[in-house]
């Protein structure tokens, strides 16, 4: 399973931002000085000092609600694995299909989660929730968890499916329809299975 994004003691400090806050977050303005930390801190319907009190800087924000959106992701993945079939491949698309469906419900939450601010180094929450996100795929799997080829093996599944639900749900490529990509997901498992070493 994986692990909880924030510690067993630590909380939310304030409470579930306006929607439009994800809107604002999204924004590469975003954090570039202390106008940003203001519009937040209105979103929220606080002050600034309380903004820096309860979360350090504009970067303790964003881990602050990464935070919260891999909790919500983690649920979705669990609750897949959970209902799907005793098949490796049904549970292997399960996993992909809530990934895909997480990534178009709650776009800015997945802009987010992965892709906004990636100059930002990792903390160790976030690199939790990565590993997380590995276990729960390998095991999902059967493969063997202390396989460095298996592991790698699945690092490019997840890429793989990553890639096709990043362009997909973000309108990179201005053609694809998102309902469309999301029947691919199993063709693509399928593919890179027929890829794999002999062992995976």
């Amino acid at each position: 399973m994986i692990p909880n994004p924030l510690g067993a003691n630590e909380t939310w400090p304030i409470s579930e931002p306006a929607p439009s806050l994800w809107q604002s977050a999204s924004s590469s303005k975003i954090g570039a000085d202390a106008l940003q930390a203001r519009g937040l801190a209105k979103e929220l319907n606080i002050s600034v000092g309380s903004l820096y009190n309860a979360f350090g800087d504009l970067d303790g924000v964003f881990r602050a609600i990464n935070a919260r959106c891999a909790r919500m992701l983690a649920s979705n993945l669990q609750q897949a694995i959970e209902t799907a079939s005793h098949d490796r491949r049904a549970r292997l698309v399960a996993l992909g299909e809530a990934y895909f469906d997480f990534a178009l419900a709650e776009p800015e939450r997945w802009f987010l989660l992965f892709e906004h601010r990636n100059n930002l180094e990792p903390d160790a929450k976030t690199l939790a929730l990565q590993q997380g996100l590995l276990d729960m795929l390998i095991e999902a799997g059967e493969a063997n968890a202390n396989s460095e080829q298996q592991r790698q093996f699945y690092l490019m599944l997840w890429a793989s499916v990553h890639g096709l639900v990043s362009l997909a749900c973000r309108a990179t490529i201005v053609t694809m329809e998102p309902k469309l990509a999301r029947t691919f997901i199993g063709d693509l498992i399928d593919a890179t299975f027929r890829a794999a070493p002999a062992d995976v």
